[in-house]
């Protein structure tokens, strides 16, 4: 690169920065309240701790399976299930659905038959966390569907 083709990038980030920073809203100014707010945000926060806490029971169950060990096969098919279910019920919570009362209704008890599953191994720090979150998820659930 020349210099004259160095000196005018820099010129031109050196603008394009200004103009971003004309043009950003200060904080203060941001609306306090979203025009679309979340109906279901505890059912959101309840799904998405599930799956992540079913990645990490599923993570055990796999390496289980990978020595051999079916003992936990029962739990690695309803994790598996569970964060499919709470997957596609946190995507609809997001947006509001009409359908999220009516899914969760089932949901509950997706999340009611992972626990127990996950409760045969209370030794499992993944899988007591795993049940524990999908007891809490269990809960969000039937408050939405009620």
């Amino acid at each position: 690169m020349h210099r004259r083709e160095f000196v005018a990038t820099m010129g031109t980030a050196a603008a394009v920065l200004s103009a971003a920073q004309a043009f950003a809203v200060p904080a203060s100014a941001a609306p306090a309240e979203s025009m679309h707010p979340t109906k279901y945000k505890a059912l959101e926060e309840a799904t998405n701790h599930c799956v992540s806490k079913g990645e990490a029971c599923m993570r055990h169950c796999l390496g289980m399976l990978s020595m051999k060990d079916t003992s936990m096969a029962g739990c690695t098919n309803a994790t598996y299930q569970m964060m499919a279910a709470c997957g596609a019920l946190r995507t609809l919570a997001a947006v509001n659905s009409s359908y999220v009362p009516a899914l969760a209704k089932v949901i509950a008890q997706v999340c009611v038959d992972c626990q127990k599953e996950c409760e045969k191994f209370p030794d499992v720090a993944e899988c007591k966390a795993c049940g524990n979150s999908c007891k809490t998820c269990a809960e969000e659930c039937r408050k939405i569907s009620a």
